[in-house]
């Protein structure tokens, strides 16, 4: 940097320096709010499975702590501004190298249809499955050869007649979960309709669950017609509930969460009104949120 760069810079009010420093740190943090949206976490997986919880790790890195350090240290012509303004950038680039490579990490590079229901895939967890396999001398595949998608739409089938015992051995023998099974992982495709439709949550367990209601919302919502939809379980890292998928169209048309602790909170107090008649309060039994949950797995 030359004398008359360092100088103007120098000579920066504090308002100014804190200015740039939060216009750079802006336009870092929209690169990677892309990213995410686009290929790392998108449509409502954003939220679902990471993405969020992330972006509020870096968020808090570039656009709070960085251009706050150059708000209480910048002076004009303050001796040490240069080691002081370097140090900062030092720190703020190597924190937000971290947090670019941790949310990458995490990322989600498949949703897998496994054990009956949807099951999201980081590529951190992947990477953890590939080598347990190959300790196991087992041969992952590679997703992205599978499915080029973002994510990657992809199937572990069930075991077949006479493998279930094996598949049991193999679950608690150290084998990665279902869901994380690269050596088997096969693209969801038409074909595996019959294994998707028989595994699919029916009105009985909707009712059973109390979310019948949140379901039918979420369908007309949708756009598409009821008879089109089947519903299936599904798990992420940060939620879990149902989605909608399209027969038609052997695609996931909509992620639906359930709040269980909100809901059982609802039922709850839905169970004290019917029994206000009751003297004790104590003689209600409660609903508790994994009664509401252990529903889904019937």
């Amino acid at each position: 940097m030359t004398a008359s760069t360092t100088g103007r810079w120098a000579n920066l009010s504090t308002r100014k320096a804190f200015a740039i420093h939060l216009t750079l740190s802006l336009l870092i943090f929209s690169s990677l709010v892309f990213a995410m949206l686009m290929w790392w976490f998108p449509g409502e997986l954003f939220f679902l499975d990471g993405g969020w919880q992330g972006l509020k790790i870096v968020a808090l890195i570039d656009l709070v702590l960085g251009p706050v350090l150059t708000l209480m240290l910048y002076k004009p012509q303050k001796k040490g501004l240069l080691m002081d303004m370097s140090l900062i950038a030092a720190f703020q680039l190597a924190a937000l190298g971290y947090g670019f490579y941790a949310t990458h990490q995490q990322r989600t590079v498949a949703v897998v249809f496994a054990d009956k229901g949807f099951v999201t895939l980081s590529a951190d967890a992947a990477a953890n499955a590939h080598q347990e396999l190959m300790n196991k001398n087992e041969t992952p595949r590679v997703i992205s050869e599978l499915d080029a998608s973002k994510p990657a739409m992809l199937v572990t089938p069930p075991p077949g007649a006479g493998e279930f015992r094996e598949y049991m051995s193999q679950l608690l023998g150290g084998y990665p979960e279902p869901h994380e099974r690269l050596d088997m992982f096969e693209k969801r495709g038409a074909e595996h309709a019959e294994i998707l439709t028989k595994s699919a949550v029916t009105e009985s367990i909707l009712e059973k669950s109390h979310t019948t209601e949140i379901v039918q919302k979420a369908i007309e919502k949708s756009g598409y017609k009821p008879e089109d939809i089947e519903v299936h379980r599904f798990k992420a890292r940060y939620a879990k509930g149902f989605v909608l998928l399209s027969k038609s169209e052997n695609e996931i048309v909509d992620y639906v969460p359930v709040d269980y602790q909100a809901l059982a909170k609802r039922l709850n107090a839905e169970k004290q009104a019917e029994n206000s008649a009751l003297t004790e309060e104590s003689d209600v039994e409660e609903t508790s949120i994994e009664a509401v949950a252990e529903t889904l797995e019937e």
